[in-house]
């Protein structure tokens, strides 16, 4: 999809929204609700909960360590978010044409479900439930925060921009200027410490309570996992899909080899003996079915255009994975491989896209049986609770993530300018708060707009 009509699109979906807003705001329905337009977004206001954040706020001493916690925890993201934006940048620098093209658009910084190609419609559900888990954590955290450090909260509330983007706990702005800065940077540090703390809880559910249930079946653990084919290939035209395990190439039992490498390796050294047009055998399971087919191979020439590839013999099945590799990564992310692990976990909708391969979700989950206290669930059942889990660890981490970055308006950049104004007074004690206010003001644009400039720096360098 072009950049023209992702806009095209969006820009299309908020017209109609408008409208409609528009229109309930003339027939007094917004204001019937206490809702009321704020910039483009609805702002809902409520009292309902105050009660039950103010009961939970009554554990002073508890939210004064996580505070405090918090602020150096976020520090410590926050200095590692630059570093990776600063390389993210430099890297980007030495990217030939190819590399620029294949940079993702701006599409994938919005997020909209069907607009942004790793958000995509059919994980509507868990993307809306991930989201929602996020915002009201995110936020209520603060409002918990204010109200331990004795602040007062006027109100929460919801934002909606066609789907909700965000919630929110209004703290007295004016207690909050007042507050003494470590107050302040406890109330800003809490947000994103308790997206991290439902980060670690979704994933422990995750991978150690229902992903620990999970083997894979006979066939699939002996065999090599099909990711992607070549349209119009022989494989395909065999009825060979994603999802599909390879179990017998020519004669050769795959089973027979321990490791994923080991039976990836035996596959190529197979189809490295044979000629463009020769026919062998080939077996594979999909849907529990096992097939044994005769495959007449084409040219490898023809899709890989190295003189060693003329003539040789090719199936057309050009990615595989392995399921029990694949799978100890999902039980393990933390230690299997790590950090490669956690980052192979964290991608999964990157390679859901690009690759499409999602371990997760069907066709792939087939290579899957469910044991153990989990495994009178359907299997639809069963990883639908998975993915709602997936996606709450995901955009959990990814609202963390965002959040500490020293940029004003977001948590990390109110952070950094109280740790700038805290420096600045140590080592200039006589300094007036005008002054200070004056230098704090100017640090923050700088950074703000450099952060700002490293995060679409991708997207400009695509199309220039």
């Amino acid at each position: 999809m072009s950049l023209i009509e992702i806009l095209l699109i969006f820009f299309t979906i908020i017209l109609l929204y408008f409208i409609i807003v528009l229109f309930l705001q003339k027939k007094g329905i917004l204001k019937k609700y206490n809702i009321a337009l704020y910039g483009p977004a609805l702002l809902l206001r409520t009292n309902k909960g105050k009660k039950f954040l103010e009961k939970l706020a009554r554990k002073k001493r508890f939210w004064k360590a996580f505070g405090n916690f918090g602020i150096v925890f976020c520090f410590i993201v926050m200095i590692f978010m630059v570093f990776i934006l600063i390389w993210q940048t430099w890297a980007i620098l030495g990217f030939g044409p190819e590399q620029k093209e294949a940079i993702p658009g701006p599409e994938v910084a919005l997020v909209l479900p069907g607009i942004n190609p790793i958000l995509p419609l059919e994980y509507l559900a868990y993307i809306l439930i991930g989201l929602i888990v996020a915002i009201i954590v995110h936020e209520f955290s603060h409002g918990i925060m204010a109200l331990a450090s004795n602040l007062k909260v006027k109100s929460l509330g919801v934002l909606y921009l066609i789907f909700p983007i965000g919630a929110f706990c209004e703290p007295d702005e004016e207690e909050m200027k007042k507050t003494e800065t470590g107050k302040r940077m406890r109330i800003y540090a809490s947000g994103p410490l308790a997206n991290f703390v439902v980060v670690i809880i979704s994933l422990m559910l995750f991978s150690f309570l229902f992903i620990s249930s999970v083997q894979p079946t006979d066939v699939a653990a002996g065999g090599l996992g099909v990711v992607s084919l070549h349209p119009d290939s022989p494989a395909e035209k065999l009825g060979i899909k994603p999802g599909a395990i390879i179990t017998n190439i020519n004669g050769t039992d795959l089973s027979q080899y321990s490791t994923f490498s080991e039976r990836f390796d035996k596959y190529i050294e197979i189809t490295n003996k044979t000629n463009a047009n020769e026919t062998i055998t080939i077996s594979y399971s999909y849907k529990d079915i096992l097939y044994n087919k005769n495959i007449t191979l084409t040219d490898r020439y023809n899709y890989f255009t190295s003189e060693s590839n003329k003539g040789k013999g090719y199936t057309g099945i050009w990615k595989f994975y392995g399921v029990k590799e694949n799978l100890d990564i999902l039980k393990n992310p933390l230690t299997e491989k790590f950090p490669v692990g956690f980052l192979v976990f964290y991608v999964i909708p990157l390679t859901g896209y690009y690759e499409g391969y999602n371990p997760i979700t069907s066709p792939f989950t087939q290579a899957y049986a469910i044991t153990g206290p989990f495994g009178f669930l359907p299997s639809g059942a069963f990883f639908a609770i998975v993915n709602t889990l997936y996606w709450i660890f995901w955009l959990n981490l990814a609202v963390g993530l965002f959040n500490v970055l020293p940029m004003i308006p977001l948590d990390g950049g109110f952070l950094f300018n109280d740790a700038i104004g805290s420096f600045v007074k140590r080592v200039k004690k006589d300094i007036s708060e005008e002054r200070k206010s004056k230098i704090v003001k100017n640090v923050s644009i700088i950074i703000s707009l450099s952060i700002l400039f490293a995060i679409i720096f991708p997207f400009i360098i695509k199309y220039i």
